[in-house]
């Protein structure tokens, strides 16, 4: 399983990242990767829970039926922590 979803996170990141901050259904991600709603779904759920991709609805005004949830990539700058030497200029802590 963890073969799976490391098989498909970097082609569902690239679909996202081709998509911009429009961000994707599940329904357009299969479309465009060609796989199945199971995997996507699956691999839509550890980005989630890794904080990789965010998770909104893509509410339109007249159409009726239930409204799809929308998929997008966090900011980049969000996902890396800033790079500090600490208070002592860069030296290990030592004992």
């Amino acid at each position: 399983m963890i073969e799976t979803l490391e098989k498909y996170r970097p082609r569902v990141i690239a679909a996202l990242t081709h998509a911009g901050p429009d961000g994707l259904t599940v329904k357009e991600l299969r479309a465009s990767l060609g796989d199945g709603e199971q995997i996507i779904r699956r691999t839509l759920g550890a980005l989630l829970a890794t904080g990789t991709v965010r998770e909104s609805l893509r509410y339109r005004p007249g159409v009726r039926g239930a409204v799809p949830r929308v998929y997008t990539l966090t900011q980049s700058n969000a996902l890396t922590l800033p790079a500090t030497t600490g208070e002592r200029g860069g030296q290990g802590v030592t004992k």
